[in-house]
């Protein structure tokens, strides 16, 4: 069987093993094959990017790998598995937008060309707490723009308190800066010169001892490339390269 350490920790995988939904035993037919070599086979797409047919010896065959991941993400098991622990373990009081970009085959669903990085690719938006760990994800074309996703972000985790938010130049908005101060948070990023001429009223003032914890969604964003499933979308349907994201997310947060 393959060494699951090349994968993850012996402590991780036992974690996520823990996490997920033990296939079903139906009364009739045969076996179902064991959650643990299931898993083996779902990493070494994950993490090595491997295609199915090509999962190395684990205890079942890729066709039961690929059907019992299948089945988890047409049940949202993944997402609701992700949005439960990020609940658990992340606080945004403090937190962090940023987007990562994976390169794409030119798919019919979800792709576009992201001019800043050239080439075709689809977009995860990722909105983390102080200590980088992601609360929420979003996914868009290539083209989508970074600052379309900060609505979906502040719609999906309402009801949890946030004071501040450090974005990056690209997100400069004045209206999202006063709409955000009119729900009590306030937006530090810093200011290009000539974004805003106005001189009477109040400033907006920029935190740089706040901002220095930005460098963690970065950090956060290079753990989840380090999935090459995710660094580089092979999945034709936009379900299960979402699949993969929130798996990969759910490992970042057993990590912590």
């Amino acid at each position: 069987m393959y060494d699951v350490n090349k994968l993850l920790p012996q402590k991780q995988f036992e974690k996520l093993l823990s996490e997920l939904p033990t296939p079903r035993q139906k009364k009739e037919g045969r076996r179902r094959c064991k959650k643990r070599a299931l898993l083996n086979g779902i990493l070494q797409v994950l993490v090595n990017g491997v295609a199915w047919e090509k999962i190395a010896e684990c205890g079942c065959s890729h066709i039961s790998c690929w059907r019992y991941f299948k089945e988890i993400q047409r049940r949202g098991k993944l997402k609701l598995i992700y949005e439960t622990l990020a609940k658990q373990y992340t606080d945004v009081v403090e937190g962090a937008f940023d987007t990562t970009s994976s390169t794409s085959f030119r798919f019919k669903r979800l792709t576009g060309w992201d001019a800043k990085h050239k080439k075709i690719a689809t977009k995860i938006s990722i909105f983390s707490d102080v200590e980088g760990l992601p609360a929420d994800v979003e996914f868009g074309k290539g083209n989508t723009h970074d600052g379309d996703f900060v609505d979906n972000h502040i719609e999906n985790t309402a009801g949890r308190r946030k004071k501040v938010i450090n974005l990056d130049k690209i997100y400069v908005s004045l209206d999202l800066r006063r709409k955000m101060r009119r729900k009590g948070t306030k937006i530090n990023m810093q200011i290009r010169r000539g974004d805003y001429t106005r001189k009477r009223g109040p400033k907006f003032r920029f935190d740089e001892e706040k901002y220095k914890v930005r460098f963690l969604i970065e950090r956060t964003n290079a753990w989840l490339k380090n999935f090459w499933r995710i660094r580089i979308r092979r999945d034709r349907h936009p379900a299960m390269f979402k699949a993969f994201v929130y798996l990969g997310l759910i490992i970042v947060l057993i990590r912590s």
